[in-house]
Formats: structure tokens, sequence, C-alpha cells
């Protein structure tokens, strides 16, 4: 037989399949319900854009209720769009059908999915039971399931819970509310008045929220909803409100994405069109983008962000993949991309390709692995850094002779003006008198090394993160020389190694390892500083609320608890801020306060990061010395690169515009 040979064969009459089993093996995505909740919203923009309903129509209310003695704890989903018992059972009940979604309908705008996602949420994230109260065009259903199965029906049966007559439709939502304890005069204006003219409306109900007991998060849940790449979609083209409780939440505003202002320079988005052939790095071989020209062309569309998004932004630091117009199919971390660039975390996207659509997973992550999508991610990632790469080709431009001088003049009028700011705190430290920088520091002399002194500022770190180490040469005598050729080892560089080119302790995995150097020629070794990279669960910010003055500074610890069991605030972590105007904090959690303003600051590392991030208010008054009192002395201004030396150890160091004040 040739290899073209086709085979001849008598294929089965039917397909065996174990229902349930593979039920429940497609429902393992949707254990949380940070995952399954987006699902029901999700479902309920589809069922507008089906409708091709109006802007002022597409309205989602979210209501929680915490548990008492009389009340089961509950998460529900309102839409009012409505469902027909024809829709639950050729459409609903059917499960992994990719055309549930859009069936019926050729409008823009449906996101789709596997048909799995809603209905998982349903069967595997409640104690008691889930419940769809719907109705459409004067018919009624109710349709649920009771926790722990996977097999769906009418409630009570199908002659009483399917298609039963509704006199009104406020009145059927009244009742549907009721044990909710949420009448319809809590809902906001806007829902209203998209329920005065809709035809029907589904309400999906979730009773008992699994890890949760009686009380649920639900703060975190709605800030989760804003960060989960699928909601972005639904909440560009619906709005969502929360109630909690039987109160309108969110001041009984839309909850809404956050806000991302572009960099300076970049403020339209970068297009780039996807080549209809590309390399797969593995196997070296050409790959269509475009089905051999039977799909369309795709397109990269790359967006910036004024700050870091690595932290503050995490949820939209990401590539999201579509179908075109807009169905969504997965996404990639940018952090997760072959990127060398610190502006890498200021980039994300979109990506437009219909030949991606086969690879789309369950869950809608991560695409699955194939020749075209591993070429198509290293696509993206030379384009980001390529992208990246022009920022820093500006920020170089910026450091030539000319910005020098203009730096050292606005370095000039800075000493000037601090020095009349801090004149009154100047006296109580040194009493009356003029009083002016100290000279600068002599360069350190030469002399051959005898000792080398190795010092970290941590022992412990979170995972992914990227600190300094401090390395002193010593002669015999004791006296400080200048550094001579050498090289960094880790005894374990799976865990943590130095970038000998960054002069950078970068983290990798959990575990142990020991930091030390040694010198290229005579092999003088310095001591060794154990390192841990540390599984860290949750992290404390204390205190919550900071108020501190133009010009003045203030601490805030970070109080980890490990999976050890061990609670600590010793562990480095990567620190960032909302508004770095108002405030900036350093890698050590001191917060330096530049205008009068607001701002946030958060602290993690790759793996958790504070779920509530501390208040920086910065005031306009300064609080210092007056007379006989302390003062805060003179800060000297120095500027990083090629300017100006470290005073303590005589070299120029680099700092980004987004590294935070060295005090």
């Amino acid at each position: 037989m040739t290899p073209s040979a086709i085979l001849t064969y008598t294929p089965d009459e039917d397909i065996k399949v174990h229902e349930e089993g593979a039920i429940r093996l497609i429902c393992k995505a949707f254990q949380s319900h940070e995952s399954g909740l987006p699902e029901w919203l999700k479902n309920s923009s589809d069922a507008y854009a089906r409708e091709d309903a109006p802007e002022n129509k597409r309205v989602i209310v979210l209501i929680f209720g915490h548990g008492h003695r009389e009340m089961t704890p509950s998460i529900s989903c309102l839409d009012f769009s409505g469902m027909t018992s024809n829709m639950i059972e050729q459409n609903f009940r059917h499960w992994a059908d990719p055309e549930a979604a859009r069936r019926g309908s050729k409008t823009a705008g449906i996101q789709g999915g596997h048909g799995n996602g809603g209905k998982c949420y349903m069967t595997q994230m409640f104690e008691g039971h889930a419940l769809i109260h719907t109705v459409k065009k004067g018919k009624g259903n109710r349709y649920g399931v009771v926790a722990g199965s996977i097999r769906f029906g009418y409630v009570p049966d199908p002659q009483c819970g399917r298609d039963f007559s509704v006199k009104g439709l406020q009145a059927e939502l009244e009742k549907a509310l009721a044990q909710f304890r949420c009448p319809l005069d809590t809902f906001p204006k806007t829902a209203l008045e998209a329920m005065k003219s809709a035809d029907g409306f589904t309400f999906i109900s979730g009773f008992g929220p699994k890890g949760y007991g009686s009380k649920i998060p639900v703060d975190h849940l709605v800030e989760s909803l804003r960060e989960h790449p699928q909601m972005i979609q639904t909440l560009e083209m619906c709005r969502v409100y929360i109630i909690a409780n039987g109160k309108l939440i969110n001041e009984g505003k839309e909850i809404a994405l956050p806000e991302i202002p572009p960099m300076e320079g970049a403020e339209k988005p970068r297009v780039i069109p996807i080549p209809e052939t590309l390399k797969d790095f593995v196997s070296e071989q050409q790959v269509s983008t475009t089905n051999e020209g039977y799909l369309s062309q795709g397109q990269l569309i790359l967006r910036t962000s004024d700050v870091s998004m690595r932290w503050t932004r995490k949820g939209r630091h990401i590539i999201n993949y579509y179908k075109p117009p807009k169905e969504y199919l997965g996404n990639d971390s940018v952090l997760d991309l072959d990127i060398q660039s610190p502006y890498r975390d200021r980039i994300y996207g979109e990506c437009f390709l219909t030949a991606l659509e086969p690879y789309k997973q369950n869950e809608r992550g991560v695409l699955a692995k194939s020749p075209l999508t591993r070429a198509v991610k290293r696509f993206v990632s030379q384009q980001v850094e390529l992208y990246a790469k022009e920022f820093e080709s500006r920020d170089r431009r910026q450091y030539d002779y000319e910005a020098k001088n203009a730096i050292s003049k606005i370095n000039e009028a800075l000493d000037n003006w601090k020095n009349r700011f801090l004149n009154e705190l100047m006296q109580g430290l040194w009493g009356p008198g003029p009083v002016g920088p100290p000279p600068p520091l002599p360069p350190l002399p030469t002399g051959k090394p005898a000792n080398l002194e190795l010092s970290l500022s941590h022992r412990k770190a979170g995972l992914g993160v990227a600190f300094r180490p401090t390395l002193k040469f010593f002669d015999e005598s004791g006296r400080r020389v200048r550094p001579v050729a050498f090289r960094w080892v880790s005894e374990d560089n799976n865990v943590a190694m130095v970038d000998e080119d960054l002069m950078i302790i970068n983290t990798f995995a959990y575990g142990k390892t020991s930091i030390y150097a040694e010198t290229l020629h005579g092999k003088l070794r310095s001591n060794k500083v154990p390192l841990e990279v540390v599984h860290i669960q949750d992290i404390r910010l204390s205190p919550s609320i900071v108020e501190v003055p133009v010009g003045n500074r203030q601490k805030i610890e970070a109080v980890c608890h490990l999976a050890s069991g061990e609670e600590t605030s010793d562990v480095y972590l990567e620190w960032t801020e909302n508004d770095p105007n108002v405030a900036r904090v350093s890698a050590s959690g001191l917060v330096f306060g530049f205008s009068p303003g607001e701002t946030e600051v958060i602290a993690g590392d790759d793996n958790c990061e504070s779920e509530r991030p501390a208040l920086i208010k910065v005031g306009s008054g300064h609080a210092g010395g007056k007379g006989n009192e302390r003062g805060q002395g003179y800060p000297k201004v120095l500027v990083s690169g090629e300017f100006d030396r470290d005073p303590d150890t005589n070299d120029y160091v680099h700092f980004s515009k987004d590294d935070a004040p060295v005090l």
C-alpha cells in the first residue's frame, strides 16, 4: 500500500461515548467561580447579539445573596432576552455544540464557544442546585439541575415547567426575584427601561456556591470579572450592574473595563498584517495562515499602556486571539512571549486570524499547540519586541548631549528649589547658617583585592522577581578598592541565577540556592549568601491607607503568608503604583510623595499579588523640624545613566522611568 492510498474499510454505524465521563472531562476547565461566572455573562451577551438588540436594551444584572437562617447563599445572572422551550431543547441542552451560541443568527458580535461553559458552571460549582427561570413572548420555562448531576430537566416536570403561560413579564420577574429579597426598585433605571421594552428575560441562579460558605466575596468576584480576558467584549457591548444583598453596589454605576491610557507618542494602535505563510521553528516548515488562500489574511493590533501592566493591569496584559469580526478564540500572556525588552510590560493587543479557530480549546485559554499556533506565537513575539525596541531607541535618543545639558539645568533648578523648600527643616538639623550639598566622594582606589563581600537585601524572594546584589572588594588592609573582573555563581540555576550583563538576580522556581561571586584571575571567592524562592499564598499590605506629604516618604510592609505556613514580611517582591506622578514606590515598599493626589500601590510576584492595594494619599503640606527640631536634610538630586555616579560605589547606575526613587 502506498502512503497516498485511500483506506477501504466499513465504519461502525454509531459512535460509542461514555456520556457522563465525557461531559465531566470537558467540564474540568470550569471548576472555579472566577472561570465559570464569565460564561454566564458571555451567554447573555450572545443572546443580545443574536437578536441584534439595541445598545440600551443590552443590560445584565448580577445578583449576589449571602446566606443566613432563612436564605441559601446564591449567585444569579439576569438578562432581558429570554429563551423559548425550543431554544432550550435544540441549543442549550446540547453539550459540546460549537454552533449553539450562533444558531439561527448571522449577526456579528457573537462570541460563541463550545456550548459547555455555562452548563459546566451550573453542574459543578453549586452545592444545592442551579435553575434557569426564563420567559419569551408570553411563555415561561423553568429548567435546572441538582448538584452532582449533569442531567438537566424541567422543574418540577415538563407538564408544569415547560411553556407555562405568563400573565405579565414584570409580574413573572418579581416572582422570580422574591426568594432573593431583591425587589425591582433596587434595580438601576437602565435595567428597568430595558425590561419595559423586552419580550422576555433569562434569570439563571446557582444555590450554595462551593467554597464560600454563607458569605460570598463579591468584591473579589467583580474584580475578577473586570480582569478576565473573555469579559472584554461582554463589557464593551453590555451594561453590567451588581446587586449584593438587596443593594446596588458600585454607587449604581455599571462595571467597566479598566481604562488603559496609551504611552505618550504611541496613542494610535499599531496594525500589522500577518504574512500568508509563517515558519514553524520546530518543524522548520512554512505553514499557511490563510488555509492556502481560502481564508482571509489576518492582522495583529498592538496597543500601549502609559504604565507597566505587569501587576495592576495584569488581566489585560495579553494578546487576545479572535476569529473576525470578533469571535473569541483564546489568549497568550505577554509575559509568556519570548520578548527581551523592558517595554514588553507596556504592550498588549489583539490578533485576528480565522485559521486559528480549529485550535480553540474548551476553556478558550491558551490555544492548542500546533505548527500554526507556534508560528503565530513566534510572529507575535517578534512584532511586540520590534515595537518595544522602538521605544528603547526613543529613550536612547533622548539622552544625547543636548538632553544631558537640559537635565543638568533641571537638576540645578531642582536643587535651588529644594534648598529653599527645606531651609526651615535644615535649621532644625544643622542650626542657622548656609548649608550646601556634601562634597562628591573621591573615586575608589585601585588595589589587589583580598576579600569579596556579597550581600543581598533579602534572603527570601518571590517567584519571577529581579533584584540587585551588592558586591564590594577590599584589599588586605580592609580598604575598599575598585572591582576587578569576576563572575557570578548560583548553586542551582533552576531556582535563581544572576544576569551577568544586568547584574540582577532573577528567580525562576521555588526552592533554595546560594549565590556567590569569584574573580576570573586568582579565583578569589566571596561569601555564599543563601537565597530561597518561596511559594506565596497571599499578601497583605500594612498600613492599608498611607498619608504622606509631598517630599516625604513612608514604609509599607508586605506581609506574606507562605505555603509552608510561615508568615513574614522579609520577602523581596515587585512593587508598583497606579499613578507615578502622585507617588512612587521603591523595591523595599518605601513610598515617596511627589504631588498632591491619590494613587494605589500593590506588591506581588508572578504567582500572587496583594488582593487589596494600599491607598496612598499625598498631601500638599510637608512635615519636618522647626527651630531646634530635627529636619529632613538636603536630598541631592542625581540623574542616572552616564550623568551622575552612585556616591557609595562611584559607579554609574541605570534606571528606567518605571523605577521607583532611590533614597
